[in-house]
This record gives C-alpha cells, sequence and structure tokens, in this order.
C-alpha cells in the first residue's frame, strides 16, 4: 500500500499559489475583452441560475419556468422576521431541488451569534455543541464529514482535522442568505452526500439603493466568575455598507463584524466504571473542571459587482476572519478506587449493583490549571464572469481560493501533596453518586490556601520518559498545527432550446486541495529548579468547584508560569504523534452535463433537470510511519487515481396552484475524511518471524490511515410533497428519502507492503504484513422523513403579527458503523429525532420570538479539553458516546423605531440556552454511571442597530 521513497517538497503548495495567482490576473483582465460579447435580443436572459450557487454567486436561485422567477428584492424592503420567512417560501418553492433557505431580515442581521446557531433550527439538521456552543452540522443524521460547506457556491476549507466546516467562525451580520441543497445536481460539482450548506454574501446590485447599517451588543453569561483570569462579559459589533454607483452599473458591499464572545462551563468527566470482586460497579477516577473561554473574531467581507451592460457580469467577493479562542481550565483529576491508589472503606451503599455512598482514604488528587489557545484565519477569494449573456451560447468562469492556518497550544499543568504519591500525604474523600446527575464529593483537605500543594507530578504519570524518569515533570505541552488550501475552477455555458427539453449546460470544473495537520512539537514542562517539586506559582483567585462539592481550590496563570521561567521544556522524542500526523493533496476534475425540462405530464406542468458528473480524482498522501520498538522513522507517500460516474435526476410536477410533487434521484459521493488518508502509521517489525512464509505470521504488521482510501457513494431517493399559501405567507412540506450507501469506512485489516522498510540488516523472506487501516466496507441504509410547517396568523384570522415555523424529522439507519462484525451501535452524529419550534409576533415595531430544538439520543466524541479526536468513529474504540436528547431554547425581543429622528433604530435582547440544557452522557446506558455531565449556563446579549 505506502512505499517508503526519498520525497521532496510538494507539488501542491505552488500550484496553489500559481492558481490565486492566475486568479488575481483574470480580475483585472477578463472583465475588458467580456464587454464586447455578441448579443442577441431573441434570447432568454441567462442570468436565471439553475441550481449551482457557483454559476451566479449569491444570486437566487430559480427553476427553468418563467412563471416562478424570483426577484427576492421585495422581500428586502420591509424588514422583519415573517418577511424574511416569505422570501425563505419563495426561494425553496422555486429551487428545482429540494432545498431549506435561511434569509436575512434586513442588512446584517441574521438572528444569531453564527450561522451554526442558524442553522440548528432548518429541519433535517442538527447541532453538536462544542463547549457550549454550536459548530459542528449533521444533516439527516450524518456528520459534518458527508456534507459540504460553501461560501457563495464554492467549497471552502475547515479550521477542523477533516474535511466537515466550522460554522461558528462565520457571522451571521455578514451574510445575507443559506441555502441547504439535500438533493443532487449535476452543477452543484461541490455537492456532499448528505447535503450542501451555501453561505451567500449580499450582492450589491440587487438592493437598488445605498444602505448603511450598523449594530453594537453587550454580551454576558449566566454564571459568575467561576475562576479568574477570563472575563464572563463582551462585546458584538458589526457595520454594513452597500452602494451602486454609475448608473446601477457598479456595486460595492462592505461588512465588518468584530466580537468578544464569552462562555462558561462545569464539566464532569468519570474515568469509568470498573467493578469490585462481587462485581458491583463503582466510579474508578473523575476529571473535572470549570471552564471559561473567550472567542475573538473579527470579520470582514467585501463584495464588487459590475455590471457594465446586458451582456456581461462581473462578482468579487472576498472573506477573511480573524479567530482566536482561550480557555482556562481549572480543576481537579481524582483516582478513585481500583483504577487509582485510594482504598475503599468499609460501610458503603450498594444500590442496584452499583456503590452509590462511600468514603475513600488515601487519596491523591492532581490539581489541573489547564489552559487552551486556538488561533486561525479563513480566507476566500472568489470571481464570477458571465459573458455573452445574451447570446445563443452565454459563458460563464468561476474561479476560487480559500486558506486557512491554524495552531493550537495545549498546556497542562498538575500540582499536589508530593511527587508520585507520597506516602503520608493524602486526602480522605466521601462520595455519594446521584442518578443521572454530578456525584457529590467531599474532601477533608482545604484546597484554596495552596498550603500543603506543590508544582510536581502527583500520581508519576511522567516517569515513563526516560529522560525524567526521576522526577516526572508536573504537566504537559503540546503544539498543533494545521494548514488546508484550496483551489478551484469552473467553466459551462448553456443553451436555450425552447423545447420540452428548455435547455443544455456542460461544463468543466478543477479543485486542487492541500491538507496538513499534526502534533508538534510536543514534551514535559520540567520543573526550572531540576528537582521533583517545586512552589506553586503566584495566587490569582480560587475556582469555583461546588458543583463537584468541592468547594473552592487554589488558581494560578499557567501560560504565565511557563513565561516566567517556572519550566523547562524536555521535548517528546518517542515518535508515536509523528505517526498521527498527515499531509494530504488531492486533484479533482469534474465533467458534467444538465438539460433542463419544461413539459407536462398528464396535463400538469412538469419541470426539472437531469445531468451526470464524471469525477476523477487524484489523491497522494505523505508522512512518517514509526517502528514502536526501535522508534525509528521511515518517510512514507503512497495515493490512488479514480473515476467515479454520478447520474441524477430532479423533477418538479404542478399538481394546483403552489403544490409541488418533487422527485429526486441521484448518485451521491463524499469524500473520506483526510485523517483516515494519511499515509503515515506506527508499525513493528519481528526479527523472530523474519523465516516465515506465512502471512498470518508475518514478522511485519502495522495501524494507520490508507491513502487509496475511496469515497463514500450512496444511491438516494428523495420524494417532497409542498403546499404553498397565498403570497408565500407559510406553506406545509413533506419529504422522505433513502440513501442506500454502498459502502462505509471503518477499519478493517488489509494487506500491505513494507519493502524498503528498515530490519537491522535481516532480510525477511515476507515484505508484507497485515494492517488495520480504514477501508471501504459494506454500507447500508439511511432512511427518513420530515415535516415543515410555517403559517402566519394572517392566513386564518384576522389576527396580525403572529406566526409559528415548526420542523420535525425522523432518522433510521441500518449502517453498521464498525461493519459487520463490529458490533450494534448508531453511526455518529444519528439522532432519530430532532425537531424545532419557532412561534413569534411582529407588530408596529414590536417584535419577540421563542425558539425551542430538540434532538434525541446521539453518538458524539464530547470534547472536554483541547483539540478534538481526530481518529473519527472507525472503531469501537474511538472515543464516542451516546448523548442523551437536549432541549435548548432560545429567545429575542426586540423593537424598531417607526417614526421621527430615530427611525431605523432597533433595540435587541437575547437569550440562548434559557433553560441550562445539560450534555450528559452515561456509561453502559446506565443513567445511575454518568460519565459526562457538562452544563454551560445561558447567554445573553442587548444592544441596538441602526439602518440609515
Amino acid at each position: 500500500m505506502h512505499s517508503a521513497i526519498r520525497l521532496h517538497q510538494s507539488a501542491s503548495q505552488p500550484a496553489l499559489r500559481a492558481l490565486a495567482a492566475g486568479l488575481l490576473l483574470l480580475l483585472l483582465g477578463l472583465p475588458v475583452s467580456a464587454q464586447n460579447a455578441p448579443a442577441n435580443p431573441n434570447t432568454p436572459d441567462a442570468n436565471q441560475p439553475t441550481a449551482e450557487p457557483a454559476a451566479q454567486p449569491a444570486v437566487q436561485p430559480t427553476t427553468t419556468s418563467s412563471e416562478n422567477v424570483v426577484k427576492m428584492e421585495a422581500f428586502h424592503v420591509n424588514a422583519g422576521y415573517a418577511v424574511s420567512l416569505q422570501a425563505d417560501a419563495q426561494a425553496k418553492q422555486s429551487n428545482s431541488a429540494i432545498v431549506e433557505v435561511i434569509t436575512a431580515e434586513d442588512v446584517g442581521k441574521l438572528p444569531d451569534i453564527s450561522i451554526a446557531d442558524s442553522l440548528t433550527r432548518v429541519t433535517g439538521l442538527a447541532a453538536q455543541r462544542t463547549n457550549g456552543r454550536s459548530q459542528q452540522i449533521s444533516i439527516r443524521g450524518l456528520t459534518g464529514d458527508f456534507s459540504t460547506g460553501m461560501l457563495n457556491g464554492r467549497e471552502q476549507v475547515s479550521s477542523g482535522e477533516n474535511r466537515s466546516v466550522e460554522y461558528d467562525q462565520y457571522p451571521t451580520e455578514l451574510l445575507d442568505q443559506v441555502i441547504v441543497y439535500k438533493t443532487a445536481a449535476a452543477d452543484l460539482t461541490s455537492q456532499g452526500l448528505a447535503g450542501t450548506v451555501d453561505l451567500r454574501t449580499v450582492l450589491p446590485l440587487s438592493k437598488g439603493a445605498r444602505t448603511i447599517a450598523v449594530g453594537g451588543y453587550y454580551q454576558w453569561t449566566q454564571y459568575g466568575d467561576l475562576t479568574p483570569g477570563a472575563s464572563r462579559t463582551g462585546e458584538r459589533v458589526n457595520a454594513s455598507y452597500i452602494d451602486q454607483y454609475g448608473d446601477g452599473k457598479f456595486g460595492l458591499a462592505l461588512g465588518f463584524a468584530y466580537t468578544v464572545t464569552p462562555w462558561e462551563g462545569k464539566q464532569f468527566q468519570a474515568w469509568g466504571y470498573p467493578t469490585d470482586s462481587a462485581g458491583n460497579f463503582i466510579m474508578g477516577g473523575t476529571k473535572s473542571y470549570v471552564r471559561s473561554s473567550n472567542l475573538k473574531r473579527t470579520g470582514m467581507m467585501g463584495v464588487f459587482e459590475v455590471k457594465p451592460d446586458e451582456n456581461t457580469h462581473m462578482v468579487v467577493d472576498m472573506y477573511y476572519s480573524s479567530f482566536e479562542e482561550k480557555q482556562l481550565l481549572r480543576g481537579m483529576e481524582i483516582p478513585m478506587a481500583f483504577w487509582g491508589d485510594a482504598t475503599l472503606q468499609p460501610g458503603y451503599t450498594v444500590t442496584n449493583g452499583l456503590i452509590t455512598d462511600y468514603t475513600l482514604t488515601g487519596v491523591h488528587p492532581v490539581v489541573r490549571n489547564d489552559t487552551f489557545k486556538r488561533t486561525d484565519s479563513p480566507f476566500s477569494i472568489g470571481y464570477n464572469l458571465q459573458v455573452g449573456l445574451k447570446s445563443e451560447w452565454p459563458v460563464t468562469f468561476d474561479a476560487g481560493y480559500s486558506r486557512i492556518n491554524r495552531t493550537d497550544v495545549n498546556l497542562e499543568t498538575w500540582s499536589g501533596f508530593g511527587f508520585n504519591k507520597p506516602a503520608g500525604k493524602s486526602d480522605t474523600m466521601t462520595v455519594k453518586e446521584i442518578p443521572g446527575q454530578v456525584p457529590v464529593i467531599h474532601s477533608t483537605f482545604d484546597y484554596s490556601t495552596g498550603t500543603g500543594l506543590v508544582l510536581t507530578d502527583p500520581q508519576g504519570w511522567d516517569t515513563w520518559y526516560g529522560p525524567i524518569s526521576g522526577t516526572g515533570a508536573p504537566g504537559y505541552l503540546k503544539y498543533l498545527k494545521s494548514k488546508d488550501e484550496l483551489g478551484q475552477l469552473k467553466l459551462f455555458t448553456v443553451h436555450d432550446l425552447h423545447r420540452a427539453v428548455s435547455k443544455l449546460e456542460f461544463g468543466v470544473s478543477y479543485t486542487d486541495r492541500y491538507k496538513r495537520d499534526g502534533e508538534g512539537p510536543s514534551g514535559f514542562p520540567v520543573n526550572a529548579n531540576g528537582h521533583a517539586e517545586a512552589p506553586l506559582p503566584p495566587q490569582v483567585g480560587t475556582t469555583d468547584m461546588s458543583f463537584l462539592g468541592l468547594g473552592r481550590i487554589y488558581a494560578y496563570d499557567p501560560l504565565a508560569a511557563y513565561d516566567s521561567g517556572a519550566f523547562t521544556f524536555v521535548p517528546n522524542t518517542n515518535w508515536d504523534y509523528v505517526a498521527q500526523r498527515f499531509d494530504v493533496e488531492e486533484k479533482v476534475t469534474q465533467l458534467f452535463a444538465q438539460v433542463n425540462l419544461d413539459t407536462k405530464l398528464f396535463g400538469l406542468p412538469l419541470t426539472g433537470d437531469i445531468g451526470f458528473r464524471v469525477i476523477n480524482a487524484d489523491q497522494a498522501s505523505k508522512g512518517y510511519s514509526r517502528n514502536g520498538a526501535t522508534n525509528l522513522l521511515t518517510l512514507v507517500k503512497d495515493g490512488a487515481r479514480y473515476t467515479n460516474f454520478a447520474p441524477d435526476v430532479n423533477l418538479k410536477l404542478t399538481l394546483d396552484t403552489g403544490t409541488y410533487l418533487r422527485f429526486s434521484v441521484a448518485r451521491q459521493v463524499a469524500r473520506p475524511r483526510m485523517y483516515d488518508m494519511r499515509a503515515a502509521q506506527a508499525y513493528g517489525f519481528d526479527p523472530s518471524l523474519a523465516t516465515s512464509t506465512d502471512l498470518n505470521h508475518s514478522p511485519w504488521s502495522g495501524s494507520g490511515g490508507n491513502p487509496k482510501l475511496r469515497p463514500w457513494l450512496s444511491d438516494s431517493v428523495d420524494l417532497s410533497l409542498e403546499k404553498y399559501f397565498k403570497e408565500n405567507r407559510g406553506y406545509v412540506a413533506f419529504a422522505a428519502f433513502d440513501k442506500h450507501l454502498l459502502n462505509y469506512i471503518y477499519n478493517q485489516n488489509g494487506l500491505e507492503s513494507f519493502g524498503g522498510y528498515p530490519t537491522g540488516g535481516i532480510t525477511p523472506v515476507l515484505t508484507q504484513g497485515i494492517v488495520t487501516v480504514p477501508l471501504n466496507g459494506t454500507g447500508g441504509d439511511i432512511r427518513g422523513m420530515e415535516l415543515t410547517v410555517s403559517l402566519s396568523s394572517e392566513l386564518i384570522s384576522s389576527i396580525k403579527g403572529f406566526g409559528i415555523v415548526m420542523g420535525g424529522a425522523y432518522t433510521d439507519s441500518s449502517v453498521k458503523p464498525w461493519g459487520p462484525t463490529g458490533g450494534n451501535a448508531p453511526i455518529a452524529g444519528l439522532s432519530r429525532k430532532v425537531a424545532n419550534v419557532t412561534v413569534y409576533y411582529e407588530s408596529h415595531g414590536f417584535a419577540v420570538r421563542v425558539s425551542d430544538r430538540y434532538r434525541s439520543s446521539n453518538r458524539q466524541y464530547i470534547t472536554t479539553f483541547g483539540p478534538p479526536n481526530r481518529g473519527g468513529d472507525v472503531s469501537s474504540g474511538g472515543g464516542f458516546s451516546v448523548a442523551q436528547p437536549e432541549n435548548i431554547i432560545d429567545a429575542e425581543l426586540s423593537y424598531s423605531l417607526q417614526a421621527g429622528p430615530a427611525k431605523g433604530l432597533t433595540i435587541y435582547l437575547q437569550a440562548y440556552n434559557l433553560n441550562d440544557e445539560p450534555l450528559v452522557t452515561y456509561n453502559n446506558g446506565d443513567p445511575r454511571q454518568v460519565m459526562n455531565y457538562q452544563k454551560y449556563g445561558a447567554s445573553y446579549s442587548f444592544g441596538a442597530s441602526y439602518k440609515f
């Protein structure tokens, strides 16, 4: 599978730089020559986009039927939530694909801090909360690995470890609309298997008048100051400018959004639940924190639009964000009975096989003062040129470049009674388990003053490392870095046929992506005095651990202590983490063709499209494989080339005015996770088996990634029945879908060549061995139903201003995530039931809105500290657990002045997670054995916006 070779610098980076340079040249050169394209006044306007947003970024999608042409500007004249719902309904009704739409209420006004929160209120979508905020989005029960995130129709890179876009990077103030595509179309070349999320900025020429909007908000959290050094307050500031010049031939839109958002949390995590000699379960240890974090994000957006004549249209759009997250986590890790050195005392209480009330002696806790810092900077630029719009063959050229660099710093520092469980220095603790809740733990030691505590390795965890085996280290420090670059080009033409087959479209697209991610350098912050113990750094206050019953504990600034020279960094040269790094390049070329339909079936209007994509992928990865016994590294590289064929059909039958039956069938494709595609692996060579001729007893073995991994494939069928009411003041939509996954990716045993790997001078008979790597295996079906109801009170009564939006989805899966013999578990991210409801009232400038979103239990990786798990859900030991059902309530209250000198001023009060919903997981499905219990508190913001 892999070959050990000498590598040079990857060719992908200069290729992408050349692509970006070419893009800039196009910005300067192409618009000039394009203005002379020939015109044909008899050809209908080709500026109406089909399902592919890259063709006309941010232009609203329409069908080929002239009766459904949408002019969305009509919905922006009077701002408000109800009007935005009308725009959503019109866009959904008019698209040839099955879509969901979110439209801004006004310039710079989508009702959330990030677009991730807005997406959670879309039918069939759900979010995983990371440290309290919505971040990763699941569509129809499939995680972000199966979907694609786009900006103005172009695929975006990710700050995460794989492809899944982290939507909290995108401030809502800079977006005009979001379209979620749930079905495929041939010209939607960046589509995902589960769905495609297209974030759209505004087109300035569509607004028709100069608009200036500004806003400012004060933010705070429900909890008090849980730990010193992080503020529980923050602010948001945004500004938008839109204008048109040269008699409407030139347009400019600029946006700025700055936020410092506080987040807090109380996090309990159990190590697990071992059993005593009688088989009774007991908590084996806990690692619990309070967390205070601040997210600082500066986002900027610019759109330059040119339409010098009816034949030419050019759009240049840019987006940049600077993102910084700082976390302070302070708490205590406590090894307990059976998994630690603590002793369970007689007299404990056993309730139905669980020890629930007990005393431990000889406890040596690890007091933790940790910090995590993440910085990244997403950047995206796009260029779209349409020429010959009135000709027989209008041509569209689209180019884009997306880049992100991310750096994580993860510092743990420890203190305790002394080095490596000192005799005669320990605590006595009582523990009371509460079913479904955080246990109550009381200690006999006062941890608030620091008296009796030293900076040390209390459990001797770091003594395994030879250079510091005598002293250990009071913590661990690691860096993680990532770079993700994506260049893309697309060229296509459209030709009107004026028949039942109304339009022909064909073209080519090309993407070139390069991503590297990994840990290093990493190592041990050893006490600078050279001893196993050192005095505590200066106290900055105390941490409130009363939610666990522990009271207050000594707090210091871990980063300041490190910077002050309290530690000496000793690098970890045990290169196991090097085998986790990846460096992946992929080049994907697609040929696509599509015909649009505009005919009748049984006398009823039938529109839609039929198309296909031919997808050619060329992928490669390089990295280092590590020998676990000798710690030797071998440079490796491998890859694959292959082609997939993906046809699709989208049909829309008009049953009556505003009533449609939609049908879609398609082969959908999702590229594999980039971490799974890594060439690096951990391997072993057993000299005692050098003469073996049996592959089952080969001297070679290993585990790691698979650069030859093929994409997920699904044959998908969708059916939707939709009824839209008068003036789009509401609609009812019922949809059903079946995704038949032809394969699924999970760890399996495969055969790999180790030719060229070092053997210490031994020549083995076999050069192949069995390795455990991600492979394409057995798939299954994901089936579901969705119902959306959007109604305004004007439809049923004379009372005005009230409305309700409800969405619900039920999804089931037969996919076994670890293969047919890997045990039974639902796929990660799948909640069988997802629902949301929003009730609103708007009248005379006053508006109130309350939203409730629900998702049933689902398997997810729970992040407590530092970066999330990169390995994914490819084996039963991946660290995923079942999160219990959650129900989250948000609300907004606002008032807009309708007259007078302050007309245009709107005052807002917003609240998120009003019910302080916890994130909870259990061990073995037993509510008494709580594994994770995280509460984040409510978040509030108060402020105002003004539109000139």
